[in-house]
């Protein structure tokens, strides 16, 4: 980027300078403009008009933008291609501005962290993981902040690292946190394998993150200040200090990118993967429980032929069902009970129809608000 002249574009590289890795949305006006780098890959990736600027001082700065009204649908598309977008506001009229108009980041939206309404499937849900590598074990913390799902893990063993791996997977994670003094090392010979071309890789946004940012005792204060607990035992973190340490991180970068309270994080579960029947990738795809094994319609699945639920929520906790089958009797006969009452009453089971057809998706809501 050239050194910019006016006090605009001065104001301008002071804040892209704070989000170097990400497209900077800069509101002007009636618009959100991109300069630069930023402005040749929105509008790439767009296919929008690349203009550009100051072109009669002979120093042409490429620039590009989208009407703020209608920036949601852009922003959606740049998301689902792996970019990370900040968006710039102005924080005061213009017309009552003095000087040059107040301009701040009000958020960060990733892969893992956009809760923009045209990029979220109501049926699906949106899972940011952090992956904390520890001398003998692997943690591993997940988040929905549209949800506020969140639950850490960790895998010990010679196979911790295909176990994580196939975790993400079972998750469809949309972007990994990892400490970056470690690279993508996961242990002594083990290696999470990434988009790189290669079968079996994971597709999914990487970010890497200063090794600080997995500290024991930050993990530990971030997260006692969140939950508003002095001890994080009753979570089931006790002995378990890889798996705390990914929770914090994520916490952390959630601190970072999103402007809002998470005010909804107010639980976090810990949990063993023993606890439900295993279910690795190559078993989901074959049986063809979420996605078709070749190139054909969704309808053929097996969540396909059984969702008959009334909502969003309803619909992801469905899928999670599916996709991780209870081990624990009572549990499966519960289930089994309340399937048998309700075909058993018809005139019951209609009136639940009806009524659960007028509630909205308030997991989502409630994060919206939040944030």
């Amino acid at each position: 980027m050239q050194e910019p002249g006016t006090p605009l574009m001065r104001q301008y590289a002071a804040i892209k300078k704070q989000f170097p890795q990400a497209l900077l949305f800069f509101r002007l006006g009636d618009f959100y403009e991109l300069f630069y780098e930023d402005a040749v890959v929105a509008a790439r990736e767009l296919q929008i008009t690349l203009t550009s600027r100051n072109k009669e001082k002979g120093v042409a700065v490429p620039m590009c933008g989208v009407p703020h009204h209608a920036a949601e649908s852009y922003l959606a598309k740049l998301i689902q291609k792996g970019y990370k977008v900040a968006i710039c506001d102005q924080m005061e009229d213009p017309r009552l501005a003095k000087k040059l108009v107040r301009r701040e980041v009000t958020r960060v939206l990733t892969p893992g962290t956009a809760a923009v309404p045209g990029l979220l499937s109501p049926g699906d849900n949106n899972f940011l993981v952090a992956v904390c590598p520890g001398k003998d074990r692997l943690g591993l913390a997940a988040v929905d902040v549209s949800t506020g799902e969140f639950r850490a893990t960790e895998f010990e063993g010679a196979d911790r690292v295909a176990r994580c791996v196939e975790e993400i997977e079972h998750l469809a994670a949309k972007e990994l946190l990892f400490p970056s003094g470690q690279e993508f090392l996961l242990g002594p010979g083990g290696r999470l394998p990434f988009d790189n071309g290669e079968p079996g890789a994971l597709r999914l946004t990487r970010t890497l993150l200063e090794d600080w940012v997995f500290a024991p005792d930050y993990a530990f204060r971030l997260l006692t200040a969140q939950l508003r607990v002095h001890s994080l035992d009753g979570f089931g973190l006790a002995g378990h200090p890889e798996a705390l340490r990914a929770a914090g991180a994520l916490l952390h970068y959630l601190k970072e990118t999103q402007q809002g309270s998470l005010a909804h994080l107010d639980r976090l579960a810990y949990y063993e993967r023993r606890q439900w029947m295993l279910l690795d990738s190559v078993t989901s795809r074959n049986l063809e429980l979420v996605e078709p094994l070749f190139n054909g319609t969704s309808e053929a699945t097996l969540i396909a032929a059984m969702d008959q639920t009334r909502t969003s929520m309803g619909a992801r906790l469905l899928k999670s069902w599916m996709l991780r089958p209870s081990l624990d009797r009572r549990v499966i006969e519960a289930r089994w009970d309340a399937v048998e009452e309700l075909t058993a009453s018809a005139i019951q089971r209609d009136s639940m129809i009806r009524e659960l057809g007028k509630v909205q998706d308030l997991e989502r809501l409630l994060g919206r608000v939040a944030l």
